[in-house]
């Protein structure tokens, strides 16, 4: 009875019971009825019989018509042969000792009219004629109250038999009232919620669905399911992003490796002459040239540090950050990518701007994407502008704009989608902007774009800015 396909079983196994129990009560009913309507029939013979004897008997009292007696007699025998018949039926109507009753006061009605029939005389006759019309009397009121007991319980039989399908349509509501209720809290409900956390989903938004955990029918098992799957799904999302992170180290990775040349190579050079003339130099000469080392190996590690901690697949926890700082942060990862590839990049941040709340790697992973598709879009060279200011309702909006090729319209709401691209076969997943869109939503913001083809693309998303009054956190600064 746990399970929905339990209580569904269990229910209609109960509404065929039912419906068979409303059947034996309605043909027991109809066939009652028909035994009630031909007793009466039976009973009207019986009153009309009394009644014939009750004529005849009054040509006999009056004119002493012999015919009249002898019809009279033939009367009194069916009477007589139809209560033996009936007894049983008349006692369940009226009763025993009613039914008895009617026996002895029939065989007083027959003993008298022979004593009547007996006597040549008329003297003494008036005394026993009397008695014969009372005791006559009594047969035509007993007949009469029998059939009309007899129709009482016929109208009861009747209405019996009407009330069934009222109660039966009534019932039938209940069950529909029941059926649509379990079918509702039990089935539609919860699908609702799949459907709704099903669509979050595809939006990137893992949220797992609460639910009963002691229910154990295919409903509940369903949502246990779907959570597994969301938590998997999170899991694997951050799989993804951590791929992406290490594609995109690979696709700029001759930037990287210029940037950590020019620090070594002056390393290579000033230690080589600092060797060759070190006798020769004065200290301070000397110091200059170790301070020199000393600057180019911080600058290299400096590329190494930012190298790590974009890369890293620990997940920080949430913490208030300086959009600027992000930005400047993603352009030096790839600040030698833009230079090997010509592009220009042009700034406009506004100063004080509201900080957001967020994984500073995670946004610089979605910055890094959009901008590797922008150097992508312009082989030949071309300008990068990031603004990044209040947007509405309390957002911080960042626009990241390029004069490459654009997106064509058709393709241009499909960019979101996972493992959608309009490069050629094996040069993309398809992946980089879905996982932006996942980033950005995840940060409780939301995305555009807006392209031309030959003109250029703008990606522009929106972040909540942080309540300085509600917030406790220290702001993230690049110092970290």
């Amino acid at each position: 009875m746990k399970t929905i396909r339990g209580k569904i079983i269990s229910f209609f196994v109960l509404c065929f019971a039912f419906a068979g129990l409303l059947t034996l009560l309605h043909y027991e009913s109809a066939f009652s009825l028909r035994r009630k309507i031909h007793a009466i029939e039976r009973f009207d013979d019986l009153l009309n019989d009394v009644l014939e004897l009750r004529r005849y008997e009054k040509n006999f009292l009056f004119y002493r018509d012999t015919s009249s007696r002898k019809d009279g007699l033939i009367y009194l025998k069916r009477i007589d042969d139809a209560y033996q018949t009936l007894k049983g039926d008349i006692s369940l109507i009226i009763g025993a000792d009613e039914t008895l009753a009617f026996g002895n006061s029939l065989s007083s009605y027959k003993q008298i009219l022979d004593e009547i029939i007996a006597l040549k005389s008329a003297a003494g006759s008036s005394v026993l004629e009397d008695k014969l019309r009372t005791k006559g009397k009594y047969l035509v009121d007993f007949a009469q109250n029998l059939i009309q007991k007899k129709r009482q319980r016929i109208d009861q039989t009747l209405k019996r038999v009407l009330t069934i399908p009222l109660v039966s349509l009534a019932i039938l509501v209940v069950l529909v009232i029941v059926i649509f209720r379990l079918v509702t809290t039990g089935i539609l409900k919860p699908l609702s919620l799949v459907e709704s956390a099903t669509e979050k989903v595809a939006k990137n938004s893992f949220t797992p669905i609460s639910y009963d955990k002691e229910k154990q029918d295919e409903i509940t098992r369903l949502i246990a399911s779907f959570n597994k799957m969301v938590d998997e799904l999170e899991s694997r999302q951050e799989q993804l992003i951590q791929s992406r992170k290490l594609a995109s180290i690979g696709t700029f990775t001759s930037g990287i490796a210029h940037e950590l040349n020019n620090p070594l190579n002056n390393i290579s050079i000033t230690a080589e002459s600092l060797k060759l003339n070190y006798q020769d130099m004065s200290e301070d000469q000397a110091s200059e040239m170790i301070d020199e080392i000393l600057t180019q190996t911080d600058r290299a590690s400096q590329v190494v540090k930012n190298l790590l901690e974009f890369s890293r697949t620990e997940r920080p926890y949430l913490r208030n950050l300086h959009i600027r700082d992000v930005i400047e942060r993603t352009l030096n990862l790839i600040k030698n990518q833009l230079i090997v590839t010509g592009l220009r990049v042009e700034q406009h941040i506004v100063e004080d701007l509201p900080a957001i709340r967020g994984r500073r790697q995670d946004l610089q992973q979605a910055l890094v994407n959009i901008l590797l598709n922008a150097i992508q879009a312009m082989p030949d060279g071309g300008i990068v502008t990031i603004r990044a200011g209040l947007g509405p309702r309390g957002y911080i909006r960042i626009d990241l704009s390029d004069t490459g090729t654009g997106i064509p319209p058709e393709a241009l709401e499909h960019v979101f989608d996972p493992f959608f691209t309009t490069k050629a076969s094996g040069q993309g997943t398809g992946l980089g902007l879905s996982l932006v869109y996942s980033i950005i939503r995840t940060h409780g913001g939301y995305i555009e774009v807006q392209s031309e083809v030959g003109k250029g693309t703008t990606f522009s998303i929106f972040l909540p800015a942080v309540d300085e009054k509600d917030s406790t956190d220290e702001v993230e600064n690049s110092s970290r």
